[in-house]
């Protein structure tokens, strides 16, 4: 079998060969060692930069210039390297909900294979709370993998695998917290473009307003929102402030290796940093 050379390219920087037989092993190593590698963030949205979803152009991106990206280009370039390699894979998009009920709009991408009669959720694209390795699309079953526990519930009573809706849930603070709701219907990357747009270019949209960047390995999950630093380890979680233009450069490019310029730092920290340590500076001394 021979590859493009964008999907050849994100196989080789994966450490990863061609499989010689189609396997969840290898499924569960390519989500692992991408979520591992390239880094979720909104660099992009929030530095306004164009944002194309062609595979030469991710693997450009979060490949060769090792910037990553969100779900819509995550999600995207690890669902045509399975469907290239012959595994049977369906896009589907969900709602994002962290753990309110709301009528959210369907802004995150997720992969949906079939492999030996069974059905399973590939996600390399959801951050610090998304899972790192495939997940068995069975009503309630409770998954653990790493020392995270999962698991995906149905909106319907009767809890058959053709109902309208799915919630995955991951356990958090003592109880299982909501992260998305998905379905199966059909969709195509005609869709994908309504909500890519509307992420990364609608006024109201989280991606727009905030600094997000996470990794996530098996040992050790980073991730930084805005001002503040979070580090989770074992499912044991610390966070602390990033409280200056130097701080946030260090974090981006030692952390996250991320090449960034000191002047983008500045740059994000002055939109994203700044304003919300003035907040928290008034709340402390309101208190």
């Amino acid at each position: 079998m021979t590859l493009s050379n964008s999907l050849q390219n994100y196989l080789t920087d994966l450490e990863l060969n061609i499989p010689v037989e189609l396997s969840l092993d290898f499924v569960a190593e390519l989500q692992n060692k991408h979520i591992a590698k390239y880094s979720f963030n909104s660099l992009a949205v929030v530095l306004g930069e164009e944002m194309p979803l062609e595979v030469d152009e991710l693997s450009n991106k979060i490949v060769t210039r090792g910037l990553g990206g969100y779900c819509f280009e995550h999600n995207k370039l690890t669902f045509e390297l399975l469907k290239e390699l012959g595994y049977d894979v369906e896009l589907k998009l969900a709602r994002v909900l962290y753990n309110q009920e709301k009528k959210a709009p369907r802004t995150h991408r997720v992969t949906l294979l079939k492999h030996q009669a069974s059905t399973y959720l590939v996600d390399t694209g959801f951050g610090a709370y998304g899972p790192n390795s495939p997940l068995l699309l069975a009503v309630d079953k409770e998954q653990k993998i790493g020392s995270e526990t999962y698991r995906i519930i149905s909106l319907s009573s009767d809890k058959q695998l053709d109902t309208l809706e799915y919630d995955l849930q991951i356990w958090k603070d003592g109880a299982f917290f909501t992260l998305y709701r998905f379905d199966l219907a059909d969709y195509s990357d005609a869709d994908c473009e309504l909500g890519h747009f509307f992420s990364h270019k609608s006024p109201n949209a989280g991606f727009v307003n905030n600094l997000v960047v996470s990794l996530k390995s098996d040992q050790c999950i980073i991730a930084l929102k805005n001002h503040t630093f979070m580090t989770r380890i074992n499912g044991k979680e610390e966070t602390e402030l990033v409280t200056t233009p130097k701080a946030l450069h260090n974090k981006l490019t030692i952390d996250f290796h991320l090449a960034l310029d000191h002047s983008i730092a500045e740059h994000l920290f002055e939109r994203f940093l700044a304003p919300k340590l003035l907040e928290l500076s008034k709340e402390q001394q309101a208190s």
